[in-house]
């Protein structure tokens, strides 16, 4: 069965990057921990789905390199959305043919088992939106940033399965995706709430 896997920094108040775009608050805090869970994690992946914005930051930092890193990063197949790029020329990387939905239709067809998300926000908010994500890793920062891009632009309820907190002060879960409570839920929930005070 195909897992598609959202993992992203944000800060405690659930932003992925600055206004203007800066994400530099987050590397003080990837220990060396935290750098081989995240490569454990990458090996893990089948196929990286991206956006636009983060094919060119990626491709940008990656192509050219080396270390254990850059090799995950260079031999995973990679998929990207854009409707503006003509062409892509990251190895293992090509344009998307279709819209994520029949994109992800189309690897959970094919059976691929882990398809990572990569990002940037914008490609998140709209998997998100549309219930796309099977599972998020959110790796909170130990900052406020006050004001930035989010992650979630609409409600999406989560449900914890997993948590790790580093000697830097970042804690990593994992979520899978929930189902929204019902209506009767909900009014049990206030109404422990309200016998309570």
């Amino acid at each position: 069965m195909t897992q598609v896997q959202l993992g992203m920094s944000v800060s405690i108040d659930g932003f992925v990057a600055t206004p203007d775009g800066r994400n530099d608050w987050v590397f003080p805090n990837f220990d060396d921990e935290f750098v081989t869970d995240t490569m454990q994690l990458l090996r893990s992946l089948d196929t990286i789905l991206l956006g636009r914005a983060n094919y060119e930051e990626q491709s940008a930092s990656w192509a050219n390199a080396d270390g254990p890193l850059a090799e995950i990063m260079n031999n995973v197949p990679k998929i990207v959305f854009s409707h503006t790029l003509e062409s892509v020329d990251w190895v293992n990387a090509r344009l998307a043919t279709g819209t994520p939905e029949e994109e992800i239709a189309r690897l959970r067809a094919d059976g691929v088992p882990n398809v990572g998300v990569a990002g940037g926000a914008r490609f998140a908010q709209y998997l998100s939106a549309r219930g796309l994500i099977d599972e998020y890793t959110l790796n909170v920062h130990p900052i406020a940033l006050g004001a930035g891009m989010p992650i979630f632009t609409t409600p999406v309820p989560l449900r914890l399965v997993g948590s790790k907190v580093y000697a830097t002060g970042l804690i990593s879960n994992r979520y899978a995706a929930a189902s929204a409570p019902d209506d009767e839920t909900v009014d049990a929930a206030r109404d422990r709430i309200h016998a309570g005070a």
